[in-house]
């Protein structure tokens, strides 16, 4: 069948187990990349409809050219058709539009070529964001297509897809263009391209050449974020991540999550299993995880530096471990504690932390100072929530049945005298106040900022557990 070329850029959500700490793909001559099945597998999805259409079209010439930002190199003559060997990828970006592309011994035009109008020919870009080396972007040009269109398809699956375009370059190679809105800003991220050609229909193992061959390009990173948006993330049991307001979602399930840290700009967050194994998502940077835990002690909570330059991770003992910028100022270790630990924050400067325990108990380190606690009250409801104030001269816990305790901080109310459907399991500050997320979705904002929506009329799949806000 003869037809024109379709590029599609879309999230994958990607077990760990797929490449850990590698580069997921098969020998370039002994069988097809999963990355190639996959981009064929979704262009065929989008060909029949089952993604949706693109609200509009963006093309070459709207688009300035982007400043080259990185290129890789790759070396000559390592598979056997010229038409499909790569010499080098590429990503640039300019204040509008950010592109990938490739260069080639001797591109062909997919407009008449007729390998590439019988699907036989494809080239990608992989992108891994976490550094863990399992791409969540792929983007993928392939043949037997309609139009000549680029899909982004966003993580968020709530959100409307992207479009971009794509083109041929005589006697250079390929190249895949955006707006900039298609990606998060700021997103730090390396890449690694593939291209497969062949003329052989019934070749079930077509040749494949990757640029860089044996792992990924250096780290690059996007434009910065925008200023003046406020948002906020829920997640669940199940490891599911629910972005709303100025929040940017990202694809694949944690699984064993107990917590989640924001991103300051809106466009990362990690999360962290009971077991210390952190994934970053979007800007969010990956410094590490996985301590040594002693029988019976879990990672129960995290909370990130101000930079974000790294985390730490509390247990439910009460002891921590930090990584990236993120110091140590001591910990609970060999206290026995009157409940466990369940949630913690970093002070505004980053050079402490507060920890609480569910009896209400706060133990501060470093610069955090000690304001009162709930420790030696007797409680209808276990503590589960601490937000600081925005200038660190206090704080506020929240305790399951939404009631809120203010210490040395003013009090914007709570949920304490309203029958809840489900317990709240979370308070995080925002604006001039807080939020605080219920197991069943619903959110409740006492703060200066807006209401930016909660899961009320459409329940999560498993119950909420943690909730992360930001403003910028």
């Amino acid at each position: 069948m003869r037809g024109r070329v379709l590029v599609v850029l879309f999230a994958v959500a990607v077990s760990t187990a797929t490449a850990a700490g590698g580069v997921a793909h098969a020998d370039a001559r002994s069988g097809i990349p999963w990355e190639a099945a996959r981009i064929r597998a979704v262009a065929h999805q989008v060909r029949a409809g089952a993604l949706g259409r693109p609200a509009a079209l963006v093309t070459t010439r709207a688009l300035p050219a982007p400043v080259p930002k990185i290129t890789v190199h790759d070396p000559v003559g390592d598979v056997p058709f010229p038409q499909g060997d790569l010499t080098g990828a590429g990503f640039g970006q300019n204040a509008t539009s950010f592109t990938f592309a490739v260069t080639v011994v001797s591109p062909t035009d997919p407009n008449t070529d007729p390998a590439w109008q019988d699907a036989l020919a494809l080239v990608g870009w992989a992108i891994d964001t976490n550094n863990d080396g399992v791409p969540e972007y792929l983007l993928g040009l392939v043949g037997d297509f309609p139009g000549a269109t680029f899909l982004l398809s966003l993580a968020n699956p709530n959100a409307q897809p992207c479009t971009g375009t794509g083109a041929f370059i005589a006697h250079s190679g390929y190249r895949a263009t955006f707006k900039n809105s298609c990606l998060p800003a700021g997103l730090h991220f390396r890449f690694q391209a593939l291209m497969q050609y062949t003329t052989d229909a019934n070749d079930l193992n077509p040749p494949v050449d990757f640029a860089p061959d044996n792992g990924w390009s250096a780290p690059v990173t996007t434009v910065a974020a925008q200023s003046g948006r406020d948002g906020y993330w829920m997640l669940g049991a199940d490891g599911r991540v629910y972005p709303f307001g100025g929040a940017v979602g990202f694809a694949g399930l944690v699984p064993g999550a107990v917590a989640m840290a924001p991103g300051r700009d809106g466009r990362g967050y990690w999360v962290t299993d009971f077991g210390g194994r952190v994934y970053a998502f979007g800007t969010a940077r990956y410094f590490g995880g996985s301590p040594r835990l002693g029988a019976g002690e879990s990672v129960s909570t995290i909370s990130a530096t101000p930079s974000g330059g790294g985390y730490w991770l509390f247990t439910n003992r009460g002891r921590v471990f930090p990584f990236g910028n993120a110091s140590s100022f001591g910990d609970m270790s060999g206290t026995r504690l009157n409940g466990p630990i369940v949630a913690s924050v970093a002070t505004p400067s980053g050079r402490g932390y507060y920890l609480v325990g569910s009896d209400g108990g706060i133990f501060s380190f470093g610069d955090a100072r000690f304001h009162g606690s709930t420790g030696g009250l007797r409680l209808h409801r276990p503590v589960v929530g601490i937000a600081p104030t925005p200038a660190g001269t206090g704080y506020w816990l929240v305790a399951s049945d939404g009631g809120v305790f203010a210490f040395n901080a003013p009090f914007r109310g709570s949920m304490g005298a309203v029958r809840l459907a489900q317990p709240v399991d979370g308070l995080v500050a925002f604006g001039n106040g807080y939020l605080m997320a219920a197991a069943d979705g619903g959110v409740f904002n006492f703060s200066n900022r807006a209401f930016a929506g909660s899961l009320a009329a459409h329940p999560p799949t498993a119950p909420i557990i943690g909730l992360a806000a930001f403003s910028t």
